[in-house]
């Protein structure tokens, strides 16, 4: 820094030195000297204020050159240096870093910029696509146990009505018995009804009337003869021969 600041010095007197032998030309009216007078009258002049002043360590033109290009680098640094101590500052202050009065838009840094909210739009959009896909997970879990319950309910049910069916089968089987018996009895129910109508259709021939009466006169007359040879024991000629007649008579009434 030391070094920087007598370069500074000695350039700052050469810039003298040059106006005052300017400003001398044009008072005298005197032609404007060329660049290389120019430069032959300031090393001239430099090399005569360096005999005047202090002595100065003699430098060379590569040692000058290495300390030229060493205090870029330092006024680099320190530039850097500031400008990450002022965003900083500006970070700390919630400020932006664009309304800095120093600030020079770099294209490059406007691409960063432009792909920055690229990339926060995209994630905010995977986000708003994360919360749609686990919303759909749950609806999708509720609906599984939802059709894992109504499937183990049907088959409870279909365990149920098989039961159902097995004691409607036993009781069907049990019905068909009772009405096979049922009709077993209305069948012979009909053959006996059927004898009984017969029989009284035969009843009600008169055929079947004058025998009946007839067996019941031969019956009244046994019945009498019987009581007559109880009586009567030396008669028994007579009765046989009146137990003949009335035999006459139903096969007479029987022809007729």
């Amino acid at each position: 820094m030391a070094l920087f600041a007598r370069l500074c010095r000695l350039f700052q007197r050469a810039n003298v030195d040059g106006r005052e032998t300017r400003e001398g030309r044009k008072d005298a009216d005197l032609p404007p000297e060329s660049n290389e007078g120019r430069r032959r009258v300031t090393w001239r002049m430099w090399m005569a204020l360096r005999q005047t002043s202090s002595p100065v360590p003699v430098i060379s033109k590569k040692q000058f050159e290495k300390e030229e290009k060493k205090l870029i680098k330092e006024i680099q640094l320190t530039t850097e240096e500031t400008n990450e101590l002022r965003d900083r500052l500006i970070y700390v202050t919630e400020g932006s870093m664009n309304k800095r009065p120093y600030h020079r838009q770099n294209p490059l840094y406007e691409k960063l910029k432009l792909k920055e909210k690229e990339i926060m739009t995209f994630l905010h959009n995977l986000e708003m696509e994360n919360m749609e896909a686990q919303e759909n997970k749950q609806e999708l879990k509720k609906e599984t146990h939802f059709y894992r319950n109504l499937h183990s309910r049907l088959l409870m049910e279909e365990n149920l009505i098989k039961k159902k069916l097995m004691t409607l089968q036993q009781e069907s089987k049990e019905v068909q018995a009772d009405w096979a018996i049922i009709h077993q009895c209305l069948v012979e129910l009909n053959l006996s009804g059927k004898d009984e109508q017969e029989e009284n259709s035969n009843l009600e021939t008169p055929e079947y009337q004058v025998s009946e009466t007839a067996r019941e006169l031969g019956l009244a007359t046994a019945e009498e003869d019987s009581i007559l040879q109880n009586e009567l024991p030396g008669q028994e000629a007579p009765a046989e021969h009146h137990l003949q007649d009335p035999q006459s008579s139903s096969d007479e009434s029987s022809s007729i």
